[in-house]
């Protein structure tokens, strides 16, 4: 019984750990950019998106509104054409904002590494931690 017992605590919870995680799906969940091809955005103009459940992507590049389609496929993803607002910033803003755009239209694969989200273009990787959707 002694040599059973622990055999039966890690069968337990395995079956346990595997039954009580939901699927990871991006369709309806939110979004805030923690780092973009390895530099933080600006702290006064966060980037944040969300993925609705009818293949669109939409949110706040730091200076304007942008929105487009998203093709999500187990592990790939395909985002646009996007289209966005065209407010002018300071040149700072907009070179974030370019560039978090060309990252974000050129993603190939996404993953979970811990909470945070995984973008992963030719060009370079997009973080994000998950937002409250609203």
């Amino acid at each position: 019984m002694n040599l059973l017992l622990p055999f039966l605590l890690t069968i337990t919870t395995s079956l346990a750990m595997e039954t009580n995680q939901a699927p990871v799906t991006l369709p309806g969940s939110a979004w805030q950019v923690t780092t973009y091809a390895g530099q933080t955005p600006l702290a006064d103009h966060p980037i944040t998106f969300e993925f609705d459940t009818e293949g669109n992507i939409a949110g706040d590049a730091s200076c304007n509104r942008f929105g487009g389609t998203c093709t999500i496929e187990g592990n790939t993803i395909k985002v646009g054409p996007l289209r966005s607002t065209r407010r002018a910033c300071e040149p700072e803003v907009m070179q974030q904002e370019r560039k978090f755009l060309a990252l974000l239209a050129a993603a190939t694969t996404w993953s979970l590494e811990g909470d945070e989200l995984v973008l992963t273009s030719p060009d370079g990787v997009i973080k994000a931690k998950r937002q409250s959707a609203g």
